[in-house]
């Protein structure tokens, strides 16, 4: 073996010194410096792990508020979507209401056409008649030339008249 070592250029005598300062070194590196070093990896160690629990912790809560977020914009979607379908309905009633009035009116639009146009027909009817009687009045005057009293003269003309109104109403109804 020392043929061994000599050809590699290594000498005995310096290898066992190198490896008893190592095994020296580690003694010491035991002695005083593990513990310390231990007990900063510990440290360390713990210090993760509590950093990731924390983490954790702030994941779930993040989580809850998230859920409560949620939930409250579903809620506040809900009301919205209800206030909506009131003011619909409210929109719906008030519309129904317009068209009501509406109607209401046109009918009382038309029931006052209807009678003034009813008092008009009588007073042309009237007039007309009054004419009709002047006017007969007047042609059997100038055809008799002796002028009767007027009463006979009204009393003959109204039967002539309601004669003719008779006629005219068979006329209308068929």
């Amino acid at each position: 073996m020392g043929d061994i070592a000599a050809s590699l250029g290594i000498e005995l005598t310096e290898l066992l010194t190198q490896i008893v300062g190592f095994l020296v070194a580690v003694w010491i590196l035991k002695k005083f410096a593990w513990k310390p070093i231990m007990g900063m990896l510990e440290q360390r160690r713990e210090k993760i792990r509590a950093d990731l629990e924390s983490a954790e912790s702030v994941k779930e809560d993040a989580a809850g508020i998230l859920a409560d977020y949620q939930k409250k914009m579903k809620d506040i979607d809900a009301m919205a979507r209800a206030r909506i379908q009131e003011a619909i309905a409210d929109g719906n009633k008030v519309a129904g209401e317009i068209r009501g009035q509406a109607r209401a009116e046109a009918k009382e639009i038309i029931s006052k056409a209807r009678e003034e146009l009813s008092r008009d027909i009588a007073r042309a009817k009237l007039e007309l008649r009054n004419d009709i009687v002047n006017m007969t009045i007047a042609a059997t005057e100038k055809i008799i030339a002796v002028e009767l009293d007027e009463k006979k003269q009204r009393v003959m003309l109204s039967k002539f008249i309601d004669e003719m109104e008779n006629i005219d109403r068979g006329a209308e109804t068929k």
